[in-house]
């Protein structure tokens, strides 16, 4: 594989661990720089989709009175504005680095854990069940009596298209939960695994729920929990 070619699975996941991409970084610092910063760019982006939206936003600017239109906009909304551009012109980028490449919800649910799971360890703590209900609000959804602990929720991308990166607690540890939206463009897979981990991936309403751990036991349980208690909305 030459330098061009894992500069293009670089650009597609900056934390690929495809083993021709591990022993081409090992030999080249500038392609070690070259994926530290893409990176860094790619946490800064998946950063920059944790703004909470206000509730009742939307609504709220929808209400603006007609007369006010042409009235000169608060300074407040310049900063709002200028930063919501950047986060969009980031995020149309990446799909369009991404959509020539577009693999499958299996592949793209193990590269987001080998990619977060230092960041989830160093942050993992218990995360109240509303806030995580507020975060899938986004995607009409809620986790309705639900018991497990939740150690991690924090947006992700999956081709593009934001979605939610969920870590619950279990008897062998925790197993990852991503909530994807069926328009992320990506090849649907039951089931999928390599040397490391195992996966399943649930066809829900709105969204695919990809579940994912180390330990087959978990795989045993948690997906029929999360097909109970994960409630999407009409």
């Amino acid at each position: 594989m030459n330098n061009t070619e894992v500069r293009r699975i670089l650009l597609v996941d900056p934390f690929s661990q495809e083993p021709a991409v591990r022993d081409a970084l090992a030999r080249d610092t500038t392609l070690q720089q070259f994926a530290l910063e893409l990176q860094q760019q790619q946490r800064d982006l998946e950063d920059a989709l944790q703004v909470p939206v206000p509730p009742m936003l939307a609504e709220r600017l929808l209400q603006i009175p007609a007369q006010q239109q042409g009235k000169p906009l608060r300074r407040w909304f310049t900063p709002l504005a200028l930063a919501a551009s950047i986060a969009l012109v980031s995020v149309l980028s990446v799909q369009l680095y991404q959509n020539s490449f577009a693999t499958d919800l299996g592949s793209h649910a193990l590269a987001h854990v080998y990619h977060e799971n230092a960041y989830l360890q160093q942050h993992a703590q218990m995360q109240p069940l509303d806030e995580v209900n507020l975060k899938l609000a986004s995607f009409d959804a809620s986790l309705q009596d639900w018991q497990d602990e939740i150690i991690y929720a924090r947006y992700c991308t999956f081709q593009g298209v934001r979605s939610l990166h969920l870590a619950v607690k279990t008897a062998n540890g925790y197993a990852t939960v991503f909530i994807v939206p069926k328009e992320a463009e990506l090849d649907f897979v039951a089931s999928f695994a390599d040397k490391r981990y195992q996966g399943l991936t649930l066809a829900m309403s709105k969204a695919n729920v990809v579940v994912v751990s180390d330990n087959a036991d978990d795989l045993q349980q948690l997906p029929q929990k999360l097909a109970d208690k994960l409630i999407f909305s009409a």
